[in-house]
């Protein structure tokens, strides 16, 4: 028997009302076959145990695929965490090992090679021995945890595949060996960059390996293991099978294994042991090791909550069989259902719902009463169907329309308020899209560096959303965006399924997506982005739809042409305002030359008109000091007395003194002419790119040969920092070279000073340093002299300022390096000092110099 209530039968309208009513009149008692009692107890019975039969057959057969699943992932997963372990234990060991072998062999450098090989042993336990070989292949240094040092051993490994292999492959990683049969070892070698490094070789205890292995726990019997490349067990939680040197090759799992580059095939995930057990299997390769990671669990361990399912769901059938068993006999006997639903449907009739429908196929007189009944509603209904069906349609379409004035207002509302905000616009389109066009799925693809990546997106997953803004699409016809690219039309796909053009990826969309839409964004004809559509289930878009998704992806077009033109006016303007800058900068430049050239040629003017009266105060001063010995010589041979001659003598002897004062402090007078005249002239040579290592050291080396030639025991000790990356830069070298020499001169001079009043124990010291700044040059100049002090250092870089005695210093030599490498350079010098300790000049150079800066010449 079936009872239902559900709209409009169609049998109702079939048959006339009046003929179906004297039927059932005159066949009531004729239909009338089988108790009702008895039928409606035997099939409530049937369809209960039949549904939950099958239910609980399906769930068993699931629950045992996703189980076994479940576990293999997880100790898949296990065997990964400890393959990394391992790797990483190996790799940091390596690592270490590398800063053995930065550094070539010389004679000198054993003990630091032993000094940073103790260090090594103290920084990673896992080394017990450290082996250092040259490039020829002799050992020259052993450090051990266990054993003596050996320094410069001699041994010969030249041949042994220790160093051989590390020469040829910069690493080698030695078979796995047990000390004492109890700890296991490997050993590492590795070679140095260079071909003088030679070979560093390290034993490395594994131990640590076996405490992972051994930490490891699957259930509550499952263990893991590790097998090397010919099948021998490395390392198990049961040391004997390690120490038996066990054969694990035998084993189809292993093999498998080994086939696969350490990964088993779906296939094998269930096993035998080594103890002939029944096991879940899953692997990991080691690298680099070549080894490989095993996990397992007991078959029987592993099913055993399945066996425990199977029970309840026996107990579950065999109570619910029961409960049927007695709801039907319950049901059976409430037989007035049928009248009650009779009633109901007259009662909803009655109140205006004339869908009502009532359908009884039981064979007995309660199904004539219900087709009379079914008649009377269809009657009813005929007259208000049409006006229902117009009503609801009209309302369905006024709301639809209604939703998409409103998502758009919504969209152009953001562009509005977010209009440089490309990012937000693209958001709030494709959810729009999604939303309105009923999508699971909404996404917009963007080019970069010539192939398209995810843009935007709605209702992705992180994972897939993570896998397509990495996935690079292309124009091609395998994929909606590949060929709306292609065709630069919208491309719809009812069921990619059914396509056989289309070509599913994982990297580019679940497996789950059926139908496809794609829309171009085409800016004068070519596509600048790509808007598509998806669902879950095999239903096409409508056109209306496919309308609505374009006019979403004109606006998405818009956004992003606003963005870009957005983009360039402010790219423009960074320009405009870059160049401005540069323009008032040489500006500013040409203006100092101009400034620095007059006062330049008034300098050399004056120069020139002090030179040549001081030329004949130099010149009449050494005549007068002649005279006055001849003098002396004439008046000896006068008689005169000797308080006289006593009067006489003093008086040319003072004469004498003060002539030779007016000699020396002319010359002085004429160095400084020298040096206004060196000051103002015009700057020699030309700019070019040179490398400023190699200037520095041409600077030390000429400063130190002429200090040498000036003062024979005289001595310092030269240090250079030189940086390989300083590399090239745009000077005039003669200018930079002078300014080098001048500060390394003072340097050596004020060593000189230090080193007379600090005696024998003081060692002078100059050192020379370069660090590439990117476009920049930095040149430090550091001396341990006698330092500056604070208020000579404001004055040092006037010009004629010097705290040297007369004659030994001008004055003008930091002025003209300040001059130099500021005005000249666009750079900078500055001085760090400690009085009685140190002094540093600290140079700036750029790399280039500014276009219209300099001219070559300064004042």
């Amino acid at each position: 028997m079936t009872i239902s209530l559900h709209p409009d039968t169609p049998q109702a309208r079939t048959l006339p009302s009046a003929a179906r009513g004297s039927a059932s009149d005159g066949a009531e008692g004729s239909r009338i076959r089988v108790r009702l009692f008895t039928k409606y107890v035997a099939l409530f019975v049937a369809v209960v145990a039949i549904a939950l039969l099958a239910n609980g057959l399906f769930e068993v057969f699931f629950y045992y695929r996703e189980h076994k699943a479940s576990l293999i992932r997880v100790q898949h997963e296990q065997a990964e965490a400890a393959a990394a372990k391992i790797s990483q234990f190996v790799k940091e060991i390596e690592n270490q090992l590398g800063w053995t072998t930065q550094l070539p062999w010389s004679a000198g450098s054993i003990e630091q090679r032993r000094f940073d090989a103790l260090r090594l042993l103290r920084q990673v336990p896992a080394i017990t021995e450290l082996a250092q070989v040259d490039a020829t292949g002799k050992e020259r240094l052993r450090v051990s945890r266990l054993a003596m040092d050996a320094i410069d051993s001699g041994v010969d490994l030249s041949s042994d595949p220790k160093f051989t292999e590390a020469v040829a492959h910069k690493v080698y990683y030695g078979p796995v060996y047990f000390r004492r049969e109890s700890e296991p070892y490997m050993t590492l070698a590795l070679a140095g960059a260079r071909k003088d490094a030679g070979v560093s070789i390290a034993e490395v205890n594994l131990k640590l390996i076996w405490d992972v292995v051994s930490q490891i726990r699957v259930g509550e019997h499952g263990h893991a293991y590790v097998v090397g490349p010919e099948g021998r067990l490395i390392a198990h939680p049961d040391i004997s099978l390690v120490l038996r040197n066990t054969d694990m090759s035998g084993l189809a799992q292993v093999r498998a294994a080994q086939a696969g580059d350490g990964v088993m095939p779906d296939s094998l995930q269930e096993a035998t042991n080594i103890q002939g057990q029944k096991v879940l299997t899953a692997s990991a390769p080691i690298a680099p090791l070549g080894w490989t990671m095993f996990v397992e669990l007991p078959v029987e361990e592993a099913y055993a909550a399945l066996h425990a399912s199977l029970e309840r769901l026996a107990i579950v059938l065999l109570v619910a069989s029961i409960f049927a068993v007695l709801a039907g006999i319950f049901l059976a006997r409430r037989m007035v259902g049928p009248i009650q639903a009779l009633r109901s449907g007259a009662e909803r009739i009655g109140g205006g719902d004339f869908s009502q429908r009532i359908s009884i196929r039981t064979g007995d007189e309660l199904e004539g009463l219900a087709d009379q009944f079914n008649d009377m509603g269809a009657r009813l209904q005929e007259s208000y169907a049409t006006l229902e069906r117009k009503v609801e349609q009209r309302t369905a379409e006024l709301s639809e329309s209604l939703q998409q004035q409103t998502a758009t207002a919504d969209v152009l509302k953001v562009i509005s308020r977010s209009a440089f905000d490309l990012q937000m616009v693209l958001n709030t389109l494709v959810e729009s899209a999604a939303r309105l066009c009923d999508a699971d799925e909404g996404t917009i693809f963007r080019p970069k560096d010539g192939v398209f990546y995810l843009a935007a997106s709605c209702g992705l997953g992180a994972e897939q959303e993570s896998h397509l803004r990495t996935f690079a699409s292309v124009p091609e016809r395998g994929s909606v965006v590949g060929r709306t690219l292609l065709d630069r039309k919208t491309v719809h796909v009812p069921d990619v399924q059914a396509d056989p053009e289309f070509a599913p990826s994982s990297a580019r969309r679940r497996s789950d997506v059926r139908t496809m839409l794609g829309v171009p964004l085409l800016r004068e004809g070519a596509p600048i982005g790509v808007f598509v559509l998806t669902r879950h289930m095999v239903r096409p878009f409508s056109e209306k739809q496919i309308e609505l998704a374009a006019t979403f992806a004109d606006q998405a077009l818009i956004a992003i042409e606003n963005a870009r033109l957005f983009e360039e006016v402010q790219e423009r303007t960074r320009e405009l305002s870059r160049s401005l800058d540069d323009l008032r900068t040489a500006q500013d430049r040409l203006i100092q030359t101009e400034k620095l050239a007059s006062l330049g040629q008034l300098t050399a003017g004056i120069a020139h008109e002090i030179k040549n009266p001081l030329n004949f105060v130099n010149n009449f001063s050494s005549v007068s000091t002649e005279l006055i010995g001849e003098l002396n010589e004439t008046l000896r041979s006068a008689a005169l007395d000797d308080k006289t001659r006593e009067d006489v003598d003093e008086l040319t002897g003072m004469l004498k003194s003060n002539l030779e004062k007016v000699v020396q402090h002319g010359k002085r007078a004429d160095s400084i002419v020298r040096n206004m005249l060196l000051h103002s002239r015009e700057g020699s040579g030309e700019h070019r790119h040179v490398d400023i290592n190699a200037v520095v050291e041409e600077s030390l080396n000429l400063a130190y040969h002429g200090a040498r030639a000036e003062r024979p025991s005289f001595n310092v000790t030269l240090k250079r920092d030189l940086d390989p990356a300083a590399g090239a830069v745009n000077i005039y070298p003669q200018e930079i070279t002078r300014v080098l020499l001048n500060l390394i001169s003072n340097g050596f001079y004020a060593s000189a000073k230090r080193k007379e009043s600090a005696g024998d124990g003081f060692e002078p010291t100059l050192s020379a340093t370069t660090r590439n700044l990117g476009g920049k040059v930095e040149i430090r100049i550091r001396d341990n002299g006698t330092g500056i002090p604070p208020e000579v250092k404001e004055k040092m870089f006037n010009p004629f300022f010097t705290t040297k005695p007369a004659g030994e210093g001008t004055g003008l030599g930091l002025s003209m390096s300040h001059d130099i490498v500021v005005k000249q350079h666009g750079g900078t010098i500055d001085v760090n000092t400690e009085p009685g300790a140190f002094t540093e000049f600290i140079i700036t150079l750029p790399r280039t110099l500014a276009a219209g800066g300099t001219t070559g010449g300064k004042t």
